[in-house]
């Protein structure tokens, strides 16, 4: 029995490797409102599941924060939605306010037959990290959500934090009130690290580099959301017209740590550009980014 009891265990394990390496992320749209909808109606009691009405509300007004897990290129098999709102409060769960500092999570939701094979983690983890990225201008300050107790855990280690038992009335049931705020890149680097400087001259045809810039821009979005100490951009002549190369500072702990995260720079692992990679050390002053 006991070796009857193994085989499942690794088969169950196997099986849920296969379907997360199966899924991709994309946003929602228009044609996929019903289908959503559809989850929806089957993950929450009817008093508490968003209306198509609102699903539709949702993607038109706040595409941006609408995002769906896909199996094989083709099911949906889940799907994550937000608005922004200035408070988390009743009127907020039925209004997008486009800059409001508060993305309020809606809905977290996976089909039936896919619940319990960590689908959900990977769908929440894959949309927090897309929407941080987003955040380019700042003006994101925090995820907030409502959840029941028995989910607590679950977003407790997506990195969520239990604020208290939440005012809003939603159903039955209680809820807690939940929040994360948006990670901010450091300005300095740590005690345990020093200042590097990158700088390159283009080396083919911009039409050719272009894709790969914006490649390096979000590559670059993506380093300071998760908590590393870099800037990027480029220096122009006298009149601001750009000519002059690339120009990046990162930190790092040494010279290979910061050589190992330039060598996966796309303008870099693509042979775009002719670069150089040097440590710096204030002599006057010093560097604080922003």
């Amino acid at each position: 029995p006991s070796l009857s009891f193994t085989s499942l265990k690794m088969s169950n394990d196997s099986s849920e490797k296969d379907i997360l390496s199966r899924i991709s992320f994309r946003r929602v749209t228009a044609e996929d409102v019903e289908t959503c909808a559809q989850i929806e109606a089957d993950s929450y009691p009817p008093d508490e599941a968003a209306s198509l009405e609102k699903i539709t509300y949702r993607q038109t007004e706040a595409r941006d924060y609408f995002e769906c897990a896909i199996l094989d290129d083709t099911k949906i098999i889940g799907f994550v939605c937000s608005t922004r709102c200035t408070e988390f409060k009743e009127e907020s769960m039925a209004t997008h306010v486009p800059n409001g500092p508060l993305l309020a999570i809606h809905s977290v939701v996976v089909s039936k037959e896919y619940r319990r094979k960590g689908v959900a983690s990977k769908m929440l983890q894959a949309y927090l990290k897309k929407m941080q990225a987003q955040n380019t201008d700042g003006s994101i300050q925090s995820f907030v959500l409502i959840a029941k107790a028995y989910l607590l855990g679950f977003y407790v280690n997506c990195g969520f934090r239990v604020i208290r038992p939440s005012p809003l009335v939603h159903g039955q049931d209680l809820w807690y009130d939940l929040d994360k705020p948006m990670m901010t890149a450091p300005t300095i680097p740590k005690d345990d690290e020093s200042w590097f400087c990158k700088t390159e001259q283009f080396k083919r045809p911009f039409p050719e580099v272009k894709p790969y810039l914006e490649e390096h821009k979000m590559w670059v979005h993506s380093l300071r959301n998760d908590g590393v100490c870099i800037t990027s951009g480029y220096r122009v002549d006298a009149q601001g017209k750009p000519g002059g190369g690339g120009l990046m500072f990162l930190a790092a702990k040494s010279y290979e740590d910061a050589l190992k995260l330039v060598q996966q720079d796309p303008l870099v692992a693509n042979d775009c550009v002719e670069w150089e990679l040097n440590g710096w050390i204030g002599q006057v002053g010093d560097l604080e980014l922003r």
